[in-house]
């Protein structure tokens, strides 16, 4: 293909839509690769028991509901998180699911609480760093294969988990696997 014609002639030419899909699906295949990376320890299958005090101190208990559960692995020090965050506050916040974050290396619970206030969230959080653990016990991030943030994960009311996502996503993605679960 000639890059000297001008822009209108190349964009009705074959070669150039043959070229553009090639990059397209490049792309795509790359970005599958890195989200299949990052998801690689992630659990499935049954629901860890969650059962914390949270930031708000409040106790949580995550238990069979009618609602789908969304569970967000999040940090104060994630950029991608400072994206994820306001959709995981607008599903919160529309009661149509039940919503628990748990914060991880986020400093202590004022901490948390001043960022949420800063950043207009009103989520239940856990902040990970007030679980107390026996020797040789996991945090709640490493029993979950939480390692890349943000972590999601969509339970149904079995307490089976439907959904993995880490990264950044977006709230129709979330809304959609929040409502495929009911069904699965």
């Amino acid at each position: 293909m000639n890059n000297n014609l001008p822009l209108g002639q190349r964009v009705k030419s074959r070669a150039f839509w043959i070229k553009q899909i090639r990059d397209l699906c490049i792309l795509l295949a790359v970005l599958f690769a890195i989200a299949s990376y990052l998801q690689r320890d992630m659990i499935n299958g049954q629901a860890p028991p969650l059962s914390a005090i949270t930031v708000q101190q409040q106790p949580f208990m995550l238990a069979s509901s009618t609602k789908p559960t969304l569970v967000y692995f999040w940090g104060t020090w994630c950029p991608a998180c400072k994206v994820t965050s306001p959709m995981i506050n607008n599903l919160a916040s529309s009661n149509d699911y039940q919503v628990i974050a748990i914060a991880v290396a986020s400093g202590s619970d004022e901490d948390i609480i001043q960022y949420m206030h800063k950043n207009d969230l009103q989520f239940t959080v856990i902040n990970e760093a007030n679980m107390t653990l026996a020797p040789q016990q996991q945090s709640l991030s490493q029993q979950w294969g939480a390692n890349a943030f943000p972590a999601i994960y969509i339970i149904d009311n079995q307490q089976q988990i439907r959904f993995v996502t880490s990264g950044i996503t977006t709230q129709w993605g979330l809304k959609i696997r929040l409502w495929l679960s009911t069904f699965l």
